[in-house]
């Protein structure tokens, strides 16, 4: 075994047994870079054999189900670090499992990469790999574990284990033919992927994208890179947002939304205070269009942005949606997790109550898109969350305690939510509350329970 390491990335080379006598396995890793930029391996492709082969899982469970083996030769690439969305991996708690790629014909295979990104165990690239042209007599395409594929037509390749580079980063592997041609006539591919620590239910690998070069086929087009832009505020604030797969975005995003973030961000902060916080300073957005019926979804100080959803209502619910995600970055509710021993669990009405309350009945009251109607009394329960939590907080608000918002956020923020704000604020519990908001709704709409 050689092994040579580089200083922009870590990186190994090593010798592995295969048809043609060894090939190599080069690996490149950084934390740095977002781009899957690690010289010299190349970026993933867009138009290489694996494009339009076709996946099948041989054994294992994935993640999400079988059509999830697409998002490794679609040629698209995960945008954050932690985007199980744009990811193919094994099943939680389960030992990897083994993929075949049938390529649709023999190809002179010039090289095979794989890519992988996550902040930590899921990083890494653990896998066998297996070839075969197929046209052995004892050939067997989807040779389960606990089967030996040596002795079904299949032929060894390489081992690829990059665990020694490291914890979490970006993570190429590039398995090529030791003398420089290539690794030999192929249809089929097995990869038999194991996860990266037996001890630990959540470390199946986030594999990217697989790409198979072929040396007779054309030059593999790369990924285009992202089209990224970032803004700074008023405050000191900064944000980020990726267009990548939405460049049509930008004009409209520059016009209408930024001006709105710029307002409203830090005066989510004032209305949402605790003692000794302070809001993230730089937020990211991105758009996305494998949401499916998600307009938008918060996670730490990032947005995810529904493409299809964005598009159709630019001159409706677009700002209004952002406002309502930008609060839960405001929220930060997870921060409890680290500044409490035991925090309390924040009920799902309130910690969506309370942005849903800020959009429809401080940022756009003019919309009047979280009213009680004689349609949709029947759900109308105070916890039913979103719209019709923020009519129940807004009727208390107006009723009880003009800083109730800020008393909720405070305490939930803290860890420390319980009935015990409500009771003070208004000397009722929250069901009370809620009873007496849903019998004056019957009464205004004429309706008798």
């Amino acid at each position: 075994m050689k092994i040579t390491t580089a200083a922009a990335t870590l990186a190994i080379c090593c010798a592995t047994d295969s048809a043609l006598g060894a090939a190599t396995v080069e690996i490149r890793r950084s934390e740095q870079d977002h781009e899957f930029k690690l010289d010299p391996l190349p970026r993933p492709a867009t138009n290489d054999a694996a494009t339009t082969a076709t996946f099948t899982l041989v054994d294992g469970q994935a993640s999400g189900g079988v059509a999830n083996l697409a998002r490794l030769h679609d040629g698209r690439l995960p945008t954050t670090p932690d985007d199980p969305g744009k990811n193919f991996f094994f099943q939680d708690g389960t030992p990897g499992g083994r993929i075949m790629v049938d390529l649709g014909k023999v190809v002179s295979i010039q090289t095979i990469n794989s890519y992988s990104w996550h902040p930590n165990a899921r990083a890494a690239q653990v896998y066998k790999l297996y070839a075969a042209k197929g046209d052995s007599s004892v050939f067997n395409s989807s040779p389960h574990r606990g089967s030996d594929p040596l002795t079904v037509g299949w032929l060894s390749i390489a081992k690829v284990d990059t665990r020694n580079q490291g914890v979490g980063g970006q993570i190429a592997a590039s398995i090529a033919d030791a003398q420089g041609t290539i690794l030999g006539e192929y249809r089929y591919l097995l990869f038999e992927i194991e996860a990266t620590d037996p001890h630990n239910s959540q470390s199946n690998t986030f594999y990217s994208e697989i790409d198979v070069v072929d040396a007779k086929g054309p030059p593999p087009m790369p990924v285009p890179p992202k089209v990224v832009k970032t803004y700074k505020g008023p405050g000191g604030y900064e944000y980020t947002i990726d267009f990548t797969i939405a460049p049509d975005m930008v004009k409209w995003t520059e016009q209408q939304l930024m001006p709105m973030v710029y307002e409203w961000y830090p005066k989510l902060g004032e209305m949402l205070p605790s003692a000794g916080y302070t809001q993230p300073q730089k937020v990211t957005m991105i758009f996305k269009d494998d949401m499916g019926g998600t307009p938008a979804y918060a996670s730490g100080n990032t947005l995810s942005l529904s493409l299809p959803f964005f598009r159709a209502e630019l001159h409706g619910q677009a700002s209004g949606c952002v406002i309502h995600e930008m609060t839960h970055i405001v929220q930060n509710y997870g921060r409890a997790n680290a500044t409490h021993p035991h925090p309390a669990p924040i009920p799902g009405w309130v910690s969506e109550g309370i942005p849903d309350y800020i959009r429809w009945f401080v940022y756009e009251p003019q919309a009047k898109g979280a009213e009680i109607t004689q349609g949709n009394f029947a759900q109308a329960k105070y916890n039913s969350s979103y719209r019709v939590s923020a009519n129940f907080l807004n009727w208390v608000v107006q009723t009880y305690d003009k800083d109730l918002i800020r008393k909720l956020n405070d305490v939930a923020r803290d860890g420390r939510y319980s009935e015990k704000v409500w009771q003070e604020s208004t000397q009722k519990t929250s069901e009370q509350l809620g009873q007496l908001w849903r019998d004056q709704n019957a009464m205004r709409l004429g309706i008798h329970e």
